[in-house]
């Protein structure tokens, strides 16, 4: 029965997607030469393209693509989700159709109307071109309830058709969606960033925020390189434009997932400022607040990754090595009493699920408060947040092989990705290690004896960018709880000079 409902859903949209390509090309037909006649009236002259927008570009997109690959789905239905996915950039042309269709409709209402509606009686038709020009929003918006049709139908066991038809629909909504935060971001005024080299505008939405005490209300633009802060102005006519106030760089930009007890607030903060510079959030929704939180952890999580391909390319540069392991044998007088332990910790009644990402933390986008080292045999409970987990623990292993780090890295507490690690209150710029117990005299023989490559490796790691020969290694800043320690190669250098 279910592969039955499958079935249909696909015919379904089969059936319409031809329907549609036919409707494309009669308004191309029927319609395009108008704009050539002599009699066309002055307003609209040399306005084709304002009138019909990509029309032509949507049409031969589907009739040479599209309609093809959804009939070849037949046998296949839960492969149509491949037929969008492949064609993302196509889908594209759909936001640029939405974000000028207040255009067209203008021109229409003013000056058009009236002259095409000769052509339509001519015709014969019920449906004037306004309706046709319609089409393409409809479209979407169809094609976004089939593919739910069909993720309902889909079995949890079939997780990977699941996944992809779930993908599927979320890049037809954000289309849906896009054109409208296009036309939000053209009316964008006094702001002095250039907007279009900021990555893709993921979501612009309105919220009430707070900054220490005071309240406001904000529109705010993400994209994928810059958070937006703008103020609403209603202008003459009813239209919205947004008067631009302040931004910020994503990666400078650390995430509080949840604040407050309403599920409607989260937090955006900034590394590289001063700690008062904490924006609270309060969506209008819980799905909206949802959105944002998701998407913005999206973005840190694809900076890390970049960021640790940097950082791992440089590791190679720097003559560590062809490869981003280096193969070291244990030592007797490795620590195998000791274990690294990442707790989490709650603050007041705030539910924390942070993340945040500089472009010099390459290999470490967390701050030390929430990644507690310690020296005990056996690793505490862990106690999981009330929030959804966003980002797993800071993972050495991803650098080193365990035989690295013998003992330091217990068998007994594995690193993964099961867990987040909240960010440290901004106090300064230029530290991102957790601390760390003294170390006995025999480990800091072994720490001295692996060589200075392994010890560049090391402090490159806990201290991403910042270290140099001779400079403090596995210690916490200065002011900060925990022994001042240095590493015996360190403690050597030091005395050496």
């Amino acid at each position: 029965e279910s592969w039955t409902v499958v079935y249909l859903s696909l015919l379904c949209m089969v059936t319409t997607e031809r329907e549609y390509v036919r409707s494309l090309r009669y308004t191309i037909d029927s319609y395009f030469p108008e704009m050539e006649r002599l009699d066309l009236p002055q307003d609209l002259r040399g306005k084709r393209s304002v009138i019909f927008g990509n029309l032509e570009k949507l049409y031969d997109f589907h009739s040479q693509y599209f309609l093809r690959e959804l009939e070849s789905c037949c046998n296949h239905p839960l492969r149509v989700s491949h037929c969008f996915l492949r064609h993302k950039d196509q889908f594209g042309m759909y936001a640029l159709y939405s974000k000028n269709k207040p255009k067209s409709d203008s021109l229409l209402a003013s000056h058009g109307n009236t002259f095409f509606k000769f052509k339509q009686v001519q015709l014969g038709d019920k449906m004037d071109l306004a309706s046709y020009l319609l089409k393409p929003i409809q479209r979407m918006s169809k094609y976004a309830l089939l593919l739910k049709d069909l993720i309902k139908e889909c079995s949890e066991a079939q997780e990977q058709e699941l996944g992809y038809l779930r993908a599927a629909e979320e890049m037809v909504k954000f289309q849906l969606r896009h054109g409208n935060d296009l036309l939000a971001m053209d009316a964008i005024r006094d702001c002095d960033v250039n907007l279009k080299e900021q990555g893709q505008l993921v979501r612009q939405d309105e919220f009430t925020i707070w900054l220490g005490r005071r309240k406001c209300q904000r529109h705010v633009f993400l994209f994928e390189d810059l958070i937006l802060f703008s103020k609403p102005k209603r202008i003459e006519g009813g239209f919205d434009v947004y008067i631009y106030k302040r931004s910020f760089k994503t990666a400078d930009v650390g995430l509080t997932e949840n604040s407050g007890d309403s599920g409607l607030r989260f937090e955006i903060w900034f590394r590289r400022r001063k700690s008062s510079d904490t924006y609270i959030l309060q969506a209008s929704s819980a799905e909206t607040k949802q959105a944002w939180t998701s998407d913005i952890a999206k973005i840190l999580w694809q900076q890390a990754a970049r960021n640790k391909e940097i950082r791992m390319q440089e590791m190679v540069s720097m003559g560590v090595g062809n490869k981003p392991f280096l193969d070291i044998k244990p030592s007797d007088a490795a620590i195998n009493d000791r274990a690294i332990d990442y707790i989490m910790k709650g603050r007041g009644a705030r539910t924390r699920a942070s993340i945040a990402v500089s472009l010099f933390d390459h290999s470490n986008p967390f701050k030390r408060s929430q990644a507690q080292l310690s020296t005990n045999s056996s690793p505490p409970a862990y106690t999981p947040s009330s929030s959804s987990s966003l980002l797993g623990p800071l993972n050495l292993h991803m650098y080193l092989d365990q035989a690295l780090l013998p003992g330091v890295l217990a068998p007994t507490r594995p690193f993964d990705i099961g867990t987040c690690i909240e960010e440290d209150e901004l106090e300064h710029e230029t530290s991102s290690q957790p601390s760390m117990s003294t170390y006995s005299p025999a480990a800091l023989q072994h720490l001295g004896c692996v060589g200075s490559s392994l010890h560049l490796l090391l402090c490159s790691v806990v201290r991403p960018g910042l270290w140099s020969p001779g400079s403090p290694c596995f210690l916490p800043r200065p002011g900060r709880e925990g022994p001042a320690l240095l590493c015996h190669f360190c403690l050597r250098f030091h005395e050496g000079n």
